[in-house]
């Protein structure tokens, strides 16, 4: 009989905190800017995160908790290709699969999985037809952000609106570029930015990151690892100059034979 005010409290410090749902619920113990963004109140993240950071790990454990304390919620996962936002979905399953007590799953597929309390967490592709039936989402997490295309970006966020959810975008950068380039170099203070450089993961070891200097060269080594905003060397044309000549009002050159 004692035990059940002690597991309706705990309970409760699960639902308040995610930072607790993770450690004694999940067995993960957050770095300080996952904890971060776990705690956030913001409605607004940027992750701006080497490789191997834990940034697909801490948006499965934000998506997990979304799910399971907020009922008949929506959580989306968006990346460049399928593959990419289902194995986030995966990613979440499998803390499913290992955690203590976890939730009751009336569907769980490839792409979508549904918990008794009616919340969904659903897998998309890259792609503005994919998000065709879906509305109001409280939880919208794009994987790979820098390389998802700007028209997705666009079609998306009017589904905001109503549900006043929750956007994550995370990425490695892709040049000076996107609207993930875009929102990161902005001055807007509704972003929370997280920036996530390799030596800042004690799991990342220096030897390793000297193996990587020389196999990917100084600028893209700079992107990947140390999340710069970077344009090859070799580049003639801007990244911005690039994207300008292909936008609709610049006019065709008449061509003449």
């Amino acid at each position: 009989m004692s035990e059940a005010p002690q597991d309706m409290a705990r309970e409760l410090r699960h639902a308040l905190d995610p930072v607790s749902f993770a450690v004694e619920r999940l067995g993960f113990q957050p770095d300080p800017w996952q904890s971060r963004v776990l705690r956030s109140p913001t409605n607004r993240i940027l992750l701006n995160c080497t490789r191997q950071a834990g940034k697909t790990s801490i948006t499965a454990i934000l998506a997990l908790h979304t799910a399971m304390y907020r009922p008949r919620s929506l959580i989306l996962l968006f990346s460049k290709a399928q593959r990419q936002s289902s194995e986030l979905l995966a990613k979440i399953q499998g803390h499913i699969n290992t955690m203590d007590r976890p939730p009751v799953l009336v569907k769980e597929a490839a792409t979508e999985i549904k918990l008794k309390n009616a919340s969904r967490v659903v897998s998309l592709p890259g792609d503005g037809d994919s998000i065709r039936g879906y509305s109001a989402p409280n939880l919208i997490v794009e994987d790979e952000a820098a390389f998802v295309s700007d028209d997705l970006y666009e079609a998306f966020l009017p589904m905001l609106a109503t549900s006043n959810g929750r956007l994550v975008l995370m990425s490695t950068p892709n040049g000076k570029r996107g609207h993930f380039y875009a929102a990161w170099s902005s001055m807007s203070a509704k972003w929370q930015r997280e920036s996530v450089t390799a030596d800042q993961v004690p799991r990342i070891s220096r030897e390793y990151l000297d193996d990587m200097r020389s196999e990917y060269g100084p600028w893209k080594f700079q992107q990947e690892f140390y999340c710069k905003f970077v344009e090859a060397d070799d580049q003639f044309f801007s990244d911005e100059a690039i994207e300008r000549a292909f936008r609709a009002s610049v006019p065709l050159l008449p061509l003449s034979f």
